[in-house]
């Protein structure tokens, strides 16, 4: 047989079994219709999908009983032998179809070397090896840079604003090296998509990556003055300064100009586009409905209930306990959609379940501990129902620890009525709090949940941790936080929010601002973005803002996650003091830290446990352009390409206007509302 036909051959073999793969995959998990009974990780049945599988099944066994007619009577031939002839039967049969034409099929395969499969190229990249060739520093490539890498001994590519050194990853392409040549030197994004844009290229070049595609631009923050003609050009009199060299007239001073004795250096602005190709946003901008894909696996012990939804969704979660055989669980997505489940399983469960969370996988998990164990033979019956519009639900809570974190704040752990209801808050959402107040006043107010490792005590998963500050004027807060009787019958909402994580999904220096309370939501987003491993943070930057250190929330937290990863840094602004080292009142038990603390020792010096961590800085002012301009300054350590926001409305429209003075674009400045 000639290299071609086995070459065809070896294409049959991988083809069919990539399809009887992609069926057993596709199989797995489908939901079973109302009152149906799924049996194990059983296949879903379909009759057209049946029908072609077993057209294709007896094709291939009369293609085998040929082969083995053609090899009746003969000694030497074993199984591998007739498989052969059947796959070459069936090659010459398709042939015959196609008139021995492979034009118009897009995605045609080349043989690839011994020793260059898809596990070759992982045991590859596992070896140790840089592929990269940066030494495992992540670094940002300018347009100019990787247009200079279009060789085939020195080539680099960029996807969806991430360049790949793919020198290595040539000979295992299975297009052919002069297929992947086409993406040589520049953003080959539109060539990818139109080829195999469903291929997960951040996992298959992960070793390959290099840093993001940047084009860097400088901004003019003074418009030039026009020439004057009028002057002679052999004169010595200085130009006119600039505008913004010109101090305010005043009473004492009608007009004072001061005239630099070096040419003024105008700061570099960093541009939204600086990390982000130009077709990076696309991705994150378009939406398409999510029907979130059932699976379900077990241990002797523990059954584990999993949904597929996607990558960065985010969504809200909450898991309704009806009794051992029964639970419900909500899925609310993006487009105001929300996908009910109703279980009923085949043996006792304990409660509460365990939620395991992958964002940028797009899995939610539910891990329920079995009351006996052992392996069950099917999960049980499960009905689905998808709602658009669907009206707000609300639950019964009652706040069941309460904890003063500062002079004005508590820490609070609201526990559902019969401790039924375990609810997921998405990152940088938030829920509505109903409570019945002084002289029978229905009060509404919102609030963001914080992460459980935020507040200083343990809290039960089935526990909403939040952080409250109490107004004066606060009919709620002051309701929430009394120390006797602890609030009881509030109704909390379902999340909501419009934050969305694909946002931030290109970015890798993020700057997030946050005044007071704001920092609420902060604390959850700042933990996913030190943890993301797809397209890791080069640096993040909190501004956090308050009247004096007595007043700041999660100090000792935020210390600490400074202390364990150096991409993090923490600024603290204080208002109300002339300066942080004037600042006597020792730092308070925030959360996260339930320590008494000591302002002074017996000799007057501050004790070590006072002494604020390097990891952070304290400052005085209040959020002004200057500091503003440090996130948008190509030099600044804190230059970011996307700003969260938080704080009260004067704060964050102050804040969106120095931004914009400083030349930051809107469209990567995200405000939390309250």
């Amino acid at each position: 047989m000639s290299f071609c036909g086995w070459l065809k051959i070896f294409k049959r073999k991988h083809a069919v079994g990539s399809e009887e793969s992609e069926e057993r995959t596709s199989a797995i998990g489908k939901s079973s219709s109302k009152g149906a009974t799924s049996a194990g990780r059983g296949k879903g049945s379909g009759g057209s999908d049946v029908t072609a599988a077993n057209g294709g099944e007896q094709r291939d066994a009369t293609r085998f009983s040929s082969a083995k007619e053609k090899a009746s009577g003969k000694s030497d031939v074993d199984e591998s032998d007739l498989e052969d002839d059947y796959w070459a039967t069936a090659v010459a049969e398709d042939d015959a179809k196609a008139d021995g034409s492979d034009e118009g099929n897009p995605r045609n395969k080349t043989a690839l070397k011994p020793g260059h499969s898809l596990m070759d190229w992982i045991r590859l990249g596992n070896s140790g090896a840089d592929l990269a060739g940066t030494g495992g520093r992540v670094r940002p490539v300018q347009h100019s840079e990787l247009a200079s890498h279009n060789k085939p001994g020195d080539m680099w590519m960029a996807i969806r604003g991430k360049v790949y050194n793919v020198t290595s990853y040539l000979d295992f392409h299975p297009g052919g090296v002069d297929e992947l040549m086409r993406g040589a030197g520049k953003d080959a994004t539109k060539l990818f998509d139109e080829v195999h844009a469903w291929v997960n290229y951040e996992s298959l070049l992960a070793k390959c990556y290099i840093g993001p595609l940047r084009s860097t631009g400088v901004f003019k923050l003074v418009p030039e003055e026009p020439e004057d003609t009028s002057k002679s050009p052999n004169s010595s009199m200085p130009p006119p300064p600039p505008p913004s060299l010109l101090k305010p007239p005043t009473s004492s001073n009608p007009a004072v100009i001061v005239t630099p004795s070096t040419p003024a250096v105008e700061p570099k602005v960093l541009s939204a586009i600086s990390v982000v190709s130009t077709s990076s946003e696309d991705s994150a901008t378009k939406s398409s409905p999510v029907v979130p894909r059932f699976d379900w696996i077990q241990k002797t012990a523990e059954v584990t209930f999993i949904f597929y939804t996607k990558a960065l969704c985010n969504p809200a979660v909450v898991v309704e306990f009806v009794n051992n055989l029964e639970f419900n669980v909500r899925i609310f997505l993006e487009g105001n959609v929300r996908h009910r489940y109703q279980f009923q399983v085949a043996n006792n469960l304990q409660w509460p379940c365990t939620v395991r969370q992958s964002l940028e996988a797009g899995k939610v998990e539910l891990v329920f501990n079995k009351l006996l164990p052992g392996l069950w033979t099917n999960y049980g019956q499960m009905e689905h129902e998808q709602t658009e519009n669907y009206p707000m639900e609300l639950h019964e809570y009652d706040v069941a620890t309460r904890i003063e974190i500062t002079h004005d704040s508590c820490a609070l752990l609201l526990r559902p009525k019969n401790n039924s209801i375990l609810q997921i808050t998405p990152i940088g959402h938030h829920l509505s709090i109903t409570g019945t107040v002084a002289e029978g006043q229905v009060v509404t107010r919102s609030y963001t949940p914080v992460p459980h490792s935020a507040v200083p005590t343990d809290c039960p998963p089935t526990f909403v941790p939040l952080l409250v500050k109490t107004y004066p004027l606060g009919a709620l807060s002051k309701h929430l936080t009394r120390p006797v009787p602890l609030a009881t019958a509030l109704q909390i909402s379902q999340p909501s929010g419009n934050f969305s994580l694909a946002k931030l999904k290109h970015h890798n220096r993020i700057a997030l601002l946050a005044a007071g309370s704001g920092i609420t939501p902060m604390l959850a987003l700042l933990c996913y973005l030190l943890e993301r491993s797809s397209n890791k943070m080069e640096s993040v930057s909190l501004l956090y803002f308050n009247k004096t250190e007595a007043d700041i929330w999660c100090r000792e937290m935020l210390d600490n996650l400074c202390a364990k990863d150096k991409r993090l840094t923490v600024k603290h602004f204080l208002s109300d003091v002339d300066s942080p080292t004037s600042a006597q009142p020792s730092a308070p038990a925030a959360a996260g830290d339930s320590r008494p603390s000591t302002a002074t020792t017996g000799d007057g010096a501050a004790s070590a446990e006072d002494t604020p961590s390097k990891a952070t800085t304290l400052e005085r002012g209040r959020i002004s352009l200057a500091i503003v301009q440090q996130l948008t300054n190509v030099d600044s350590p804190l230059a970011a390409s996307f700003v969260c926001l938080c704080g009260p409305k004067p704060f964050n429209e102050l804040a969106c206007q120095h931004l914009e003075q400083a030349g930051h674009n809107p469209s990567y400045v995200h405000s939390f509302q309250g």
